[in-house]
């Protein structure tokens, strides 16, 4: 992976990827890292090549410290990556039951029931995942009420 680097230590500089160093601080649930950059002026919503905003990451690492973060400093639980995928379905699609990142999300105003670009939600993706219990994250915990 290459990083580029520059003046502001890499907060705004992106790499071939299009991510910035609150990206990477967001995918290893960085809480400290991450309001250093944001109290710095570091975006909350820079979305990378893919679409991919620090929330996203965030959810898809289950670093419940590191969502609170951006979610205070204004991160949008509405996010959607070029798939059609919110923070909400990175949270539940790689969940493996733990549900903190999921409840955050939800707290916080995000739609269990907004389809990704494959018309699947948050909420019916819940109720697919057969290894681990993830619906009983949601309203109803059958995956398919609310």
């Amino acid at each position: 992976m290459v990083k580029v680097l520059g003046q502001d230590g890499g907060m705004t500089d992106q790499d071939r990827l299009g991510r910035t160093a609150v990206h990477y601080a967001a995918a290893d649930g960085d809480a400290r890292g991450l309001k250093v950059m944001l109290a710095g002026g570091a975006d909350p919503e820079a979305a990378d090549a893919a679409g991919w905003t620090p929330l996203h990451f965030a959810a898809q690492a289950q670093a419940p410290s590191a969502i609170e973060v951006l979610l205070a400093a204004g991160a949008s639980v509405g996010a959607v990556d070029g798939h059609g995928n919110t923070p909400l379905w990175r949270a539940v699609f790689c969940s493996q039951g733990e549900g903190a990142a999921i409840r955050l999300l939800l707290e916080a105003g995000a739609d269990p029931d907004g389809v990704n670009a494959h018309g699947v939600s948050p909420r019916a993706l819940a109720g697919r995942i057969a290894k681990h219990d993830v619906a009983a994250h949601f309203l109803g915990g059958d995956g398919t009420s609310s």
